[in-house]
């Protein structure tokens, strides 16, 4: 399982890699669009996002208007906490990896409000149209995601979009996967549904 998963890695790592500047900026606004029409981030007043990486998709100028978490790493736990961010200028600083992150002083966020209340829109190196996300590895985002009560959206390029990946017992599924092409609703029997929505 690790060694596929780590060969899976590569393959859609090089995939979202060799899309152009010029693709990315143009895939973003349409990821975006397709952000704004979806009705559970419309009803959704609080977000949990990710600072672009690499190559990752850029959310955050679709984030205006909402309560915006993102995550920070918390070396004496060595796990993920969210953060709530009124400032991106002012509250962001260079992070774990090199990742911007909320800066050291500001409050972790109430873990029963984040599962409660918070919509996690995730990256991911790879998914597929029954929720199965595929990381980075390491699991943090599926401990963070692990007892939200909102289903989780992925949020990928098309080419990053799999079929069959595989999910162990500790993967947590996800509702929704967004590119710039569709948006897909996810069962959770690992089917996928037609999007009402």
């Amino acid at each position: 399982m690790d060694e596929e998963k780590r060969r899976l890695r590569r393959l859609f790592s090089g995939r979202r890699s060799s899309l152009t500047e010029e693709e990315r900026r143009a895939f973003d606004e349409a990821i975006r669009e397709k952000l704004r029409g979806l009705p559970l981030f419309v009803s959704s007043p609080a977000v949990a996002a990710f600072c672009a990486s690499g190559a990752e998709p850029d959310l955050l100028p679709a984030l205006g208007g909402k309560r915006l978490f993102l995550p920070r790493y918390n070396g004496g736990q060595r796990t993920y906490e969210l953060v709530e961010i009124a400032d991106l200028r002012g509250d962001l600083v260079p992070g774990r990896y090199g990742i911007a992150e909320p800066r050291p002083g500001l409050a972790a966020a109430d873990r029963d409000f984040v599962e409660s209340e918070v919509l996690f829109l995730g990256p991911a190196v790879a998914c597929d149209r029954t929720g199965t996300r595929l990381g980075r590895g390491g699991g943090f985002y599926d401990r963070l995601l692990g007892g939200a009560a909102k289903p989780p959206v992925g949020v990928i390029y098309s080419c990053q979009l799999g079929d069959a990946l595989p999910r162990e017992e500790h993967d947590v599924p996800l509702g929704w996967v967004v590119t710039e092409t569709e948006v897909i609703k996810c069962s959770t029997e690992g089917r996928p549904l037609p999007n009402k929505e």
